[in-house]
């Protein structure tokens, strides 16, 4: 199964929600980052460098001698969530590296894995630098949106150039996961009014919790409250919808077509 992470202005907590999520994922799960500005979370997991360089990138080069597959194997980092389940595929070192990637087999790639589920984090919406292949045949796009107004309107506005331009067309292969602003906030409003608005099912949303996303995005040294902070809590939550709905869209479209029609 593959998932596509991205969001439109900003990148507000992508790389946050696709990792969390990871981390609570039920079954065997890969986060890879195909961000086309280049990954940043092997140094949040490995910042002195002691397993080496790592990444999409050097998958590709190694491709060139080896079965893909055993490369990939070669390029994971073990999260440390202590399940030995859930792993990192590091995103390219730069924007240049990013350029020079064969997205289209690496997507095959991701396809291809039967019994790991990829949740890929695509990093801010661009039109022509995002990796196309890695939307357009996602078995489920997820956009991360702030919750305040001015995100969702400039998300509102870029709804139709995302399924134009990767071919998310069908109503069931774009959703919407929340990011909340903190509670206090004025700018916050109800779920519910969000999917009716924008014409979009909303999966979930994840909370404003700075100490649980910088566990994510700054350095990895979780304290004991770690597995059960508002990140995690509400990640857990949500894991089951988004993990259903990509499912049911995977069956139906990699269902057999005879004569022209679907079985």
């Amino acid at each position: 199964m593959l998932i596509s992470f991205i969001s439109v202005n900003g990148s507000p907590g992508v790389s946050t929600a696709a990792l969390a999520l990871a981390w609570v994922w039920p079954r065997h799960a890969v986060v890879a980052e195909c961000d086309p500005t280049g990954g940043r979370a092997l140094s949040v997991f490995d910042p002195d460098g002691s397993h080496g360089r790592k990444g999409v990138f050097e998958l590709m080069l190694q491709a060139r001698t080896m079965e893909l597959h055993r490369a990939m194997s070669s390029q994971l980092l073990v999260l440390p969530d202590g399940t030995g389940r859930h792993h990192l595929l590091p995103g390219a070192g730069s924007p240049r590296e990013a350029d020079s990637l064969d997205w289209r087999r690496l997507t095959s790639l991701f396809l291809d894995l039967e019994t790991v589920d990829v949740l890929a984090d695509c990093g801010r919406f661009h039109t022509r630098a995002t990796p196309a292949a890695v939307l357009a045949e996602a078995d489920l796009v997820v956009a991360v949106v702030r919750n305040c107004r001015s995100s969702l309107q400039t998300f509102a506005k870029a709804v139709d150039v995302i399924r134009e331009e990767h071919g998310v067309f069908d109503d069931e292969g774009l959703v919407v996961l929340l990011a909340d602003p903190e509670p206090r906030s004025h700018q916050r409003y109800p779920h519910g009014e969000i999917g009716k608005e924008l014409g979009l099912s909303v999966v979930g949303a994840l909370p404003w919790d700075p100490a649980g996303a910088a566990q994510f995005t700054d350095l990895h040294r979780p304290g004991r409250r770690f597995e059960t902070s508002p990140l995690l809590t509400h990640a857990r939550k949500t894991v089951d919808e988004i993990g259903r709905r990509a499912m049911q869209r995977m069956t139906w479209l990699r269902k057999p077509v005879v004569n022209g029609h679907v079985r």
